[in-house]
């Protein structure tokens, strides 16, 4: 990139709000850390309220704000997790922080994850004025490519006034899916405006990590994981409870993992079961899942967006038991993804331990990879052109960004 133009776009300032889970962290932190080595001198401002970053990988010219954190209590409900505040109260500070930060960090790209307005529009005091004092900033919605069933969200954008936001503050969505497999514009029916500014990126998955193996020399093996594990306990105990055992003995291990957000009790009575439990290995948390499931034979998860992600593309059998409320996210992209033979699904109200251990069972003896479904994983390289065309406009690839 020549000298001249380092300073134009030196600075991304990315909001993640994650109240629960790693999901959304995870890929911020994959795609800042994409485009930090593709453009050496930009550098990144994190906010998020997250207790998590530490645990994962750090990334150089990357630093982050330390919002205080929420917890959700019910779909749209929020309270503070560890200050004494009033939910309102809390997030007006939350508000203050950041805008200050933006004030003084004057970034020339705004990457916003999931929530357009921020949680409880704690954002949009923040992207208003940068559309005042900043109109140079390139402000960019990142979403998933479902966010729950069509009905829940056209109701719950129009109650928060998110496509008046999307129309007048963004200059870009990115969508981290294809049109082929769920057509967001059409789903969430959105306005000619909105649609214009969108871009289906693909899906964004891990770059091979280069890690070494990990230990260890079982022939066969099964990955348990409940993403940040808040409300993982169901599956993990109707593992324990018999797939566990029954697979030990025909020699296959398996590796149950907990996540950050399970909590304490739990996370202390199902470790116990597990050490006491042969072939089975307990682990609280992994910040690169990729190594864990690149080892795996079959894969059983919830089916987080992330998870998913690299488990197709390291082309791993899988049994998803989708989380289904508060959203039906998880459950909807579950089964357009088992349409295609990519993964298998069983609903929480159909499982039970003799049923997940027989179809575990069955998954690890068919051996087969699943089929090659098509799908698009080159999420990173289309934001890296989206990011390279807010310098060169004229070398945007329209067609390769249409998919």
């Amino acid at each position: 990139m020549p000298k001249d133009i380092q300073p134009n776009l030196g600075r991304v300032f990315a909001y993640c709000h994650d109240s629960v889970g790693i999901g959304h962290l995870a890929r911020t932190l994959n795609i800042c850390k994409h485009l930090g080595h593709e453009y050496p001198f930009t550098t990144f401002l994190l906010a998020t309220g997250t207790p998590y970053v530490s645990m994962f990988e750090h990334l150089p010219r990357l630093d982050y704000i330390k919002l205080p954190t929420l917890a959700k209590e019910a779909s749209h409900r929020y309270r503070s997790k560890y200050l004494t505040m009033a939910t309102d109260e809390l997030i007006r500070c939350r508000e203050g922080i950041l805008q200050q930060a933006v004030e003084h960090f004057e970034p020339d790209v705004v990457l916003v994850d999931k929530a357009p307005l921020g949680v409880c529009r704690e954002l949009l005091p923040t992207l208003r004025w940068l559309r005042r004092n900043r109109p140079q900033t390139r402000i960019v919605f990142g979403m998933r490519d479902i966010e729950d069933s069509p009905e829940a969200t056209v109701a719950q954008w129009d109650a928060d006034g998110v496509p008046a936001a999307l129309e007048a503050v963004y200059d870009e969505i990115w969508c981290y899916g294809m049109r082929s497999v769920f057509d967001v514009v059409a789903e969430y029916r959105l306005s000619p405006a909105i649609a214009d500014k969108l871009r289906f990126v693909g899906y964004v998955a891990q770059e091979p990590c280069g890690h070494p193996p990990l230990n260890g020399s079982a022939s066969r093996s099964v990955l348990v994981t409940v993403g940040g594990g808040t409300d993982g306990e169901f599956l993990l105990s109707t593992y324990l409870n018999e797939a566990a055992v029954q697979l030990a003995r025909h020699g296959v291990r398996s590796t149950l993992v907990g996540g950050p957000d399970l909590p304490d009790d739990v996370a202390e009575r199902l470790r116990g079961r597990a050490s006491a439990t042969a072939g089975v290995d307990w682990v609280d948390f992994d910040p690169c899942m990729n190594c864990r499931i690149r080892r795996a034979d079959v894969v059983v998860s919830m089916g987080g967006y992330n998870t998913l992600c690299q488990i197709a593309r390291n082309r791993k059998r899988s049994l998803v038991v989708p989380r289904i409320y508060p959203r039906l996210e998880q459950s909807i992209r579950a089964r357009l993804w088992a349409g295609r033979g990519i993964v298998e699904v069983v609903e929480p109200a159909e499982l039970t331990p003799s049923e997940l251990s027989a179809h575990v069972a069955a998954m690890v003896l068919d051996g087969r990879e699943p089929e090659d479904a098509g799908l698009d994983f080159h999420g990173l390289r289309r934001i890296r052109d989206r990011f390279h065309s807010f310098w060169y406009p004229e070398t945007a690839d329209a067609r390769a960004l249409r998919v």
